[in-house]
């Protein structure tokens, strides 16, 4: 192994070997420091796979690296005869150190017009010495390095480098550290929103919107948001303004990215009036909620707009889940590099035990509805006993549901039914109420594009005439009908079984 550079004192302090390499060779003689390097993301190193595989842009700034001449705790006398070579700028021939020779060659020049000024740098060679494996540590460029040895072309691709050679082993565990710190925290890189004006806003220069499309390191989400940058009147949106207005193209990117990449979204033309048109009904759910209008929580905005690009949207369902648990007095929500927000990592799993619930619509005061409800609760009980590692099932009805607030009743009714999993719709004795509600399913089921509602329609024969209690309108759909507590909780069993999955 043989690396070649101009070598120089860095500000005075850290010795430094510059130069360029092939970037297998570089992947091979080095390897990430585990004790202060982050943990290597499958999904960073893939989207490098797939910028170096593109071709395009593809500039890399210095991977920095280093090494140590001695693993003594001070320097040896090689390494201070070393230093002196380099402070007075003089050639040294295969300086002999722990892991590697060093030969050193100087180049005297004029510094500009000063016919009296001399500026002296020097040229290096490293080799690595016959009987040492040793590897150089990685500094900065871990993901780039271990992206060069996924295809032969990549190792080719020649790469510029820095070499921190530290005096002492001692020296690179103190120094490296400190130096991976100032190299990734220190800086003050720009803002994605930044970033994002240059180039969402150049259409006609070096990304037009085919580039944003198709290129590895951009993709759908960018063009969409370029689409609609710009396209939205916040007069019509005054709820979103706060969120949307100082940060739009990064609110875009990060929104049509989280979207496309959960399926809510396409990647289409259409996406993005579908979004628009969603923003609209977000901004009405805000109106119509008071409490939201203070929000400051950005993760809030983005998961009621996911809920309402949903097929099934629930995004009534999560406002009500944020404003009775007061969610909207944080101000702010950690949002993972997959931005998924928490909320809806949270709220995905309270719809998930919701759709273990069953709605029981009755005749309230009757004798042979109350039993039918008895009959409905000792079926879930069972079944969960049988079940005990699934969520367990749960029914409800209206009048026995008291969260400590007034509503209203028809308001209770929606909320439920629009949460729960099964419906169930007890025919006995034709209550009005039960038919309406049984509408309001059919017609959830036509909304959400189902060939069929998620529903159980049931009937106790041993109630008088109860075929004229069946509205011609429902009589073909299918009826569990009984003239036992026996038969109809045998039946009743078996059918929510099924509709769970769980035979």
């Amino acid at each position: 192994m043989r690396l070649k550079g101009v070598l120089g004192l860095s500000i005075t302090n850290f010795l430094c070997l510059r130069g360029f390499a092939p970037m297998g060779s570089l992947a091979r003689m080095s390897e990430a420091d585990e004790s202060f390097q982050r943990k290597q993301l499958a999904s960073h190193r893939k989207e490098m796979v797939a910028f170096l595989d593109q071709g395009d842009f593809t500039f890399f700034p210095e991977v920095i690296l280093g090494t140590y001449l001695t693993h003594e705790d001070v320097p040896t006398e090689e390494v201070e005869k070393l230093w002196k070579n380099i402070l007075h700028a003089d050639s040294f021939v295969r300086r002999k150190f722990d892991h590697f020779l060093l030969s050193g060659t100087t180049y005297k020049t004029k510094r500009g017009d000063e016919m009296r000024s001399v500026y002296y740098f020097q040229t290096a060679t490293l080799e690595q010495r016959n009987d040492s494996n040793h590897k150089f540590s990685r500094i900065d460029g871990n993901h780039r390095l271990s992206a060069a040895l996924e295809k032969q072309k990549f190792e080719r691709y020649n790469t510029p480098f820095c070499l921190v050679l530290f005096r002492t082993k001692k020296e690179m565990d103190k120094f490296s550290r400190a130096l991976f710190h100032n190299i990734n925290y220190k800086q003050i890189p720009l803002t994605m929103e930044q970033n994002l004006t240059l180039i969402l806003d150049d259409k006609e220069g070096l990304f037009p919107d085919e580039l944003l499309r198709e290129n590895p390191s951009f993709g759908w989400h960018y063009y969409l948001a370029r689409k609609l940058n710009n396209a939205l009147d916040f007069d019509l949106l005054p709820n979103l303004r706060p969120f949307i207005e100082k940060e739009p193209r990064t609110f875009f990117v990060r929104q049509f990215g989280f979207l496309i990449k959960k399926k809510v979204l396409k990647e289409s033309e259409s996406a993005a009036k579908e979004f628009k048109e969603a923003l609209g009904r977000v901004n009405t759910i805000v109106d119509s909620n008071s409490i939201l209008k203070e929000c400051k929580n950005a993760g809030i905005l983005a998961a009621i707009l996911y809920y309402e690009l949903q097929k099934h949207p629930s995004g009534k369902s999560f406002v009500r889940w944020v404003i009775e648990n007061h969610l909207y007095l944080i101000e702010d929500t950690n949002i993972d590099k997959d931005l998924q927000p928490d909320f809806i990592q949270i709220f995905d799993k309270i719809l998930e035990s919701k759709k273990h619930t069953i709605f029981v619509s009755m005749q309230y005061g009757k004798t042979e509805t109350e039993e039918h409800y008895t009959t409905i609760e000792r079926v879930c009980r069972e079944i969960n006993d049988a079940h005990p590692s699934t969520t367990p099932i749960k029914p409800q009805r209206v009048d026995w549901f008291h969260d400590g607030t007034s509503y209203r009743i028809d308001d209770k009714i929606e909320e439920m039914i629009l949460d729960c999993g099964l419906f169930i719709g007890d025919l006995t004795f034709s209550n009005v109420n039960v038919y309406h509600e049984i509408g309001f399913v059919m017609g959830k089921a036509r909304a959400e594009g189902k060939d069929s509602a998620d529903m159980l329609l049931v009937l106790d024969k041993s109630v008088p005439e109860p075929d004229k209690r069946v509205g011609s309108n429902i009589s073909s759909i299918k009826q569990l009908r009984f003239e036992s507590t026996e038969k109809f909780g045998k039946d009743l069993k078996e059918n929510i079984e099924k509709f769970y999955k769980l035979v």
